[in-house]
């Protein structure tokens, strides 16, 4: 990341065909990387590289979607094979699919069913700038429910740090008591980022840079987006458990 911040870092990558190999090169295997479950890709990918990643020695955080689980059959399977690995967080949402392909058509029923087998910390996400479908006041009434069994929360990616903090704040005013991680950009390349952020339901987010002058020089004027000073608002602020960086698969731009 190239910044001076002492947060502790995770690194969201995109299941891909040479991802492992790639950040075995650039990324060090004692470091602890997330890895996305989009509708195309499937969760049985997301658990494959997962576990790839486990035996690798990284800290793997596979992301599970609800409405892309067949059955619970399934979900034992994937849960048995991450569990073996040595996977001890799971990050558990809704997912894109927009019908459920399985008895789980949201996040709380699944979140319960992993939970009960007590093998997982959970992780659940958190929206600073809102979410397209659901408002803002039912927004903080689920993450209170799921509060009650996650370890842990994940804002979706943001490109202002006092949004963030103000967000924050607003979390714990309303009892929310989670420990949260800023999710934000990498460094990479300015054509990945926006070619790639509607793909994962970051839009929102970019249009806001789109309206900030100053964000618009720094996301989309240059070749690449530098967070650094992202990072030192964040740092600034306090309050962060860490940083959730969303890096595209750029990985070799990172410099962790």
């Amino acid at each position: 990341m190239n910044t001076s911040t002492e947060l502790p870092v995770r690194i969201e990558i995109i299941p891909g065909s040479n991802i492992v190999a790639r950040l075995r090169q650039c990324v060090p295997d004692d470091s602890t990387i997330t890895v996305t479950c989009l509708p195309h890709h499937g969760p049985a990918e997301t658990v494959r590289q997962s576990v790839e990643l486990a035996e690798r020695g990284y800290r793997a955080v596979p992301h599970l979607a609800a409405r892309s689980i067949e059955s619970r059959q399934q979900l034992r399977e994937f849960t048995q094979r991450l569990s073996e690995a040595g996977v001890k967080d799971i990050f558990v949402i809704a997912g894109d699919a927009r019908t459920p392909v399985g008895p789980y058509a949201w996040s709380l029923p699944l979140m319960e069913e992993i939970a009960g087998l007590g093998l997982f910390e959970l992780g659940v996400a958190a929206y600073p700038e809102g979410h397209p479908s659901v408002q803002e006041p039912e927004l903080t009434q689920l993450l209170l429910k799921k509060q009650e069994l996650a370890g842990w929360a994940v804002t979706q990616m943001c490109f202002s740090g006092p949004v963030l903090g103000e967000y924050l704040d607003r979390l714990r005013s309303d009892g929310v008591t989670l420990p949260v991680w800023a999710g934000i950009p990498g460094r990479v390349r300015r054509t990945r980022l926006v070619s790639l952020a509607g793909r994962i339901g970051v839009g929102p987010s970019l249009k806001f840079a789109q309206r900030s002058g100053s964000l618009l020089r720094n996301v989309l004027a240059p070749s690449s987006y530098n967070p650094a000073r992202l990072v030192r608002s964040i740092d600034e602020g306090g309050g962060f458990a860490g940083l959730h960086v969303y890096s595209f698969n750029d990985v070799e731009r990172l410099g962790v």
